[in-house]
């Protein structure tokens, strides 16, 4: 029991010495094993080749004397002879049958025996050339002591063997100890105590130094090296921690940073997005402006001529109703003057007074129903051409809905100039007010566009703020604020009059749209100027809602638009 514990234990502290023994004990055996395998083949074969040589014996000397001994009929001594060869080892039984039906044999019959039978006819050959069969000779060698003394000699063998093998297993082992397994306890007991906090103490054994490195003193050395390269890791890595901290502290400074770059970002992509929308939608506003300005302006040159011819024909109407009521004054007064030069003498006047009053009374009775048609004739013909002379000024004002590039003549000019030009020329109806405008505009920029929109948008915007803003009120104020953004300009119009009605913004560009269509407004000059702005000018208009009274339009506009084919 206490040697089993013992063997335990070792196996336990030991593992690779007790594994090394197992391999060396089971390779040794499988060695000895294969070996006496061997051994015991290359012996049976050689006890199997001295038979084969005493069969061979037999058969030179033994088979002639049997022969000649049948030949001369000589029992005694064929049975000597038998008796002789059972004698030769292994040999147990020997028989010899003749075709006369004597039978000769040595030896027992074998029973649950391992044998090898040979059988030799024995016949004689006489001089004259003849042979007669004389027997049959058969002979039965044992193999059971040849198995018998290869068992002994595997017993020996395997005895000795195993008690060889065992010795040297167990040499092997101490020399392994003392060399090997020892020493890796030492390295596996330094590795267990081997932490981050103490790299400082190198491996060392306590051996002597062998005249060349060995794979115990490359482990040591490997060893050794690594945990070098271990302190140089930690050294490394609290480096590198410092530099990751401050790295940290960047990141999260450069994040900070990049969170404020972003939002802005994002407000400017908000806000540019939403600058796309209202361009979009102004966009489509400025298509569906145009397209219903084509068809306006398209009905009404339709309509133009019929409504030309009309008024061309009221216009000869009043023409000829007066020319006839002209000329029935001047009959009148012709009539009137001959009744005062001729003085008849009384008797011709009572002689003819009858017939004069009755001729003067139809006739002023056909005069007067004629006046009356004429001067009918005459109220209607100037009502029939007020009322088409008021439509040829719409129709007009509808054919301005259209934009035709091709009508408008583009050249160069000084926008402040020109400013101050439509001022002068609006003179006349600003004389009986005391509205200020004020303009406020760089006096070198430059324009290459068509000052015909400009005067008619500033027009149209002037005098909306007449009629609309400033009603009631002769002492507004206008101002009119141009400023240069690169390639373009932005005029702000602004007056301070009343405003314009919550919502009523949306559909202040749209035709027709007017507060004081009972006072002869159209509705149509917001929105040429908005097809001016969008189609020939290229730019954008729009009204800002002010917080405090009044108007407000914004202009964005090129400074040199692009000329469409």
């Amino acid at each position: 029991m206490n040697l089993f514990k013992t063997l335990n234990s070792y196996r336990q502290q030991n593992p690779l010495g007790v594994r090394l023994l197992t391999a060396i004990v089971l390779c040794s055996s499988a060695i000895t094993l294969i070996a006496t395998a061997t051994q015991l083949y290359l012996d049976y074969r050689y006890e199997l080749s001295a038979i084969d040589e005493r069969v061979q014996q037999i058969e030179a000397s033994s088979l002639d004397s049997l022969t000649s001994s049948l030949w001369e009929i000589n029992p005694e001594q064929i049975q000597v002879q038998l008796e002789g060869l059972k004698q030769l080892p292994d040999v147990i039984y020997l028989e010899l049958d003749t075709p006369f039906g004597e039978h000769f044999s040595a030896g027992e019959p074998p029973e649950n025996q391992r044998t090898v039978h040979h059988s030799y006819p024995l016949q004689q050959l006489t001089d004259e050339g003849k042979i007669y069969p004389l027997g049959t000779f058969r002979l039965t060698i044992s193999l059971e002591q040849i198995y018998k003394r290869l068992e002994d000699r595997v017993l020996v063998i395997l005895t000795t063997q195993g008690i060889k093998t065992f010795l040297v297993s167990i040499f092997i082992l101490f020399i392994f100890h003392r060399l090997v397994t020892q020493h890796l306890g030492t390295m596996a007991k330094y590795a267990r105590r081997l932490k981050l906090d103490r790299l400082e103490t190198p491996l060392k054994i306590h051996r002597k130094r062998p005249a060349e490195d060995d794979e115990l003193h490359q482990v040591i050395h490997a060893m050794n090296e690594m945990r070098e390269s271990m302190l140089e890791d930690i050294q490394l890595r609290e480096e590198a921690e410092q530099a990751l901290a401050k790295l940290n502290a960047e990141l999260e400074q450069r994040v900070t940073q990049r969170t404020e770059e972003l939002e802005k970002a994002n407000t400017d992509l908000r806000a540019t997005l939403n600058k796309l929308r209202k361009t979009q939608e102004r966009l489509i506003e400025s298509e569906k402006m145009a397209a219903l300005g084509g068809l306006v302006a398209g009905v009404a040159h339709e309509i133009n001529t019929p409504i030309g011819i009309g008024f061309t024909a009221a216009s000869f109407l009043e023409k000829k109703a007066r020319d006839h009521l002209d000329s029935m004054k001047t009959d009148n007064a012709t009539t009137h003057s001959t009744e005062q030069d001729n003085q008849y003498p009384v008797e011709q006047r009572q002689s003819s007074q009858e017939s004069l009053i009755e001729r003067l009374t139809t006739l002023a009775a056909e005069r007067d129903a004629d006046r009356q048609i004429i001067e009918l004739a005459l109220e209607s013909s100037q009502l029939i051409e007020q009322n088409l002379e008021r439509a040829a000024q719409l129709i007009s004002a509808f054919k301005l809905v259209s934009v035709d590039q091709s009508s408008e003549q583009r050249r160069s000019f000084n926008l402040k100039d020109y400013l101050q030009e439509i001022l002068l020329s609006l003179k006349p109806k600003l004389k009986k007010t005391r509205h200020l405008i004020n303009i406020n505009c760089p006096d070198d920029l430059m324009m290459d566009s068509y000052p015909g929109c400009y005067y008619q948008i500033i027009t149209n915007l002037i005098f909306n703020s007449l009629i609309h803003g400033f009603e009631g009120t002769d002492k507004g104020v206008i101002d009119i604020d141009v400023t240069r953004k690169g390639d373009s300009i932005r005029l702000c119009y602004r007056d301070n009059g009343s405003g314009i009605p919550f919502g009523f913004e949306r559909k202040l560009f749209e035709p027709f749209v007017t507060t004081k269509r009972n006072q002869g407004c159209s509705g149509l000059g917001m929105h040429i100027a908005f097809n001016l702005v969008t189609q020939l000018l290229q730019g954008e208009i729009y009204c800002q809602q002010e917080t405090r009274k009044g108007a407000c339009f914004i202009l964005d506009l090129p400074a040199n638009p692009v000329t469409k084919d």
